[in-house]
């Protein structure tokens, strides 16, 4: 299961005494043990809950990391952390591709908010859904829409 390798990789960076690495996988698992005590989900977490929580994790990273210059020792370091939990998601889509699904998802539906939740199902954590709306009204509108 991915929450023991999670578990696994952060013993391994507090044995080495990789402080950056150390931090990157106690967060993940800090916010695993979030959900878990929420209720929203079955016990054990399933692989795909853990995939949202380091997505999101990956994300707040990543606009962290937009406030430091690429030289600065904390923008190496996050940079380091996006990278090894990176490893635990699956391949993104392009844009393009998305936008192969909405084309084929438009045959079944026409109306934007009910292709737009089709499309987020469809992807799921391979594309980042808060830019699939943007997709979906350039597809829409090559159309005439």
């Amino acid at each position: 299961m991915l929450k023991d390798i999670i578990l696994e990789r952060w013993k391994d960076a507090f044995k080495a005494k990789d402080e950056t690495l150390k931090s990157a996988f106690a967060m993940v698992k800090a916010k695993i043990l979030v959900e878990e005590k929420s209720g929203k989900y079955e016990l054990p977490l399933t692989d795909e809950v853990i995939v949202a929580v380091i997505t999101k994790e990956v994300k707040e990273l990543k606009e962290t990391q937009t406030f430091y210059k690429s030289e600065d020792q904390m923008y190496i370091d996050i940079n380091r952390k996006i990278e090894a939990l990176s490893e635990y998601l699956p391949k993104q889509m392009t844009g393009e591709e998305v936008k192969v699904i909405i084309n084929k998802l438009m045959g079944q539906e026409m109306n934007k908010g009910k292709l737009i939740g089709l499309t987020v199902k469809e992807v799921g954590n391979r594309y980042d859904k808060y830019k699939i709306a943007q997709l979906v009204s350039e597809v829409m509108s090559s159309y005439g829409l």
